[in-house]
């Protein structure tokens, strides 16, 4: 089973793992990290290798919400530092969702992440698009 930890700033990361959780129940594979203005850079590294500590890092997948914001810079950090899980930045809910759903036991983390930014990146849809087009539904 692959580890997921969600990183992103505020609560974001626990309100993801919470509304996950209302589609498809309880998981048990997912730690949420949120960097607050509060908490320092040093504090956040410290707790995330804290979190990492309980992970096989061969299985580990860490999301983070926005490429170059602190959670993201942090993970970026402790991945230089010789740190080897894979790390994505991007997080929305149908790239969580398909983590969630996904049959992964047969994947390395790499494969996995590729079809996770599949997920994301197929989840964004211009609605307004398609409706000036007269599509309602998937073309």
């Amino acid at each position: 089973m692959k580890d997921i930890i969600l990183a992103t700033h505020g609560n974001l990361a626990f309100e993801f793992k919470k509304t996950a959780e209302l589609i498809v129940g309880h998981i048990d594979n997912i730690q949420c990290f949120g960097m607050t203005k509060d908490k320092s850079a040093v504090e956040g590294q410290k707790e995330l290798e804290n979190l990492i500590k309980n992970t096989d890092e061969d299985n580990l997948i860490i999301l983070t919400d926005l490429y170059g914001g602190s959670s993201n810079n942090i993970c970026t950090e402790l991945l230089l530092k010789g740190h080897h899980f894979q790390l994505l930045s991007g997080l929305n809910l149908p790239l969580l969702l398909t983590f969630l759903t996904i049959d992964s036991a047969n994947m390395t983390s790499k494969e996995l992440v590729k079809q996770l930014r599949e997920a994301g990146v197929a989840g964004i849809i211009d609605v307004s698009e398609k409706i000036e087009r007269g599509v309602a539904s998937d073309d």
